[in-house]
């Protein structure tokens, strides 16, 4: 009975993380894909060019799924890769009461998402020319 528990138990488990459907983005991935910071920036915390997000007006902060209510000083603004500003505090699409939601890591979805700011932000997007 253990043997046939621990076999299903193994089987299960490794089924799971074979099968994962998820790619997440690496850090040189996205750095070829999206600049959004200028050079000097890069290594300076978020706090510091979080003013650079259009619609932020302060509030709860969620960071990888971890709610604060100041600003986290632990972020360097180069490792987030998904920043939301959900509008209207009863927003159903957002499941916090919070003013920004901050990823540092983020699937292949999450990344081409409308509601990620760095792609409105990018610095190395085709800028198409009006007629």
């Amino acid at each position: 009975m253990r043997k046939t528990l621990s076999v299903l138990l193994i089987t299960f488990l490794t089924t799971q993380l074979t099968f994962s459907q998820e790619r997440y983005i690496t850090d040189e991935e996205f750095k070829q894909r999206v600049t959004w910071l200028l050079p000097h920036e890069e290594n300076i915390p978020l706090k510091d060019v979080i003013e650079k997000v259009p619609g932020y007006g302060g509030g709860k902060w969620e960071v990888d799924g971890i709610l604060h209510f100041d600003i986290p000083t632990g972020i360097i603004s180069s490792h987030v890769k998904y920043i939301e500003v959900p509008y209207g505090r009863t927003n159903i699409t957002s499941e916090c009461d919070c003013g920004i939601i901050i990823k540092t890591i983020v699937t292949e979805k999450e990344f081409n998402s409308r509601k990620n700011i760095l792609n409105r932000l990018n610095l190395k997007r085709n800028k198409k020319r009006k007629k």
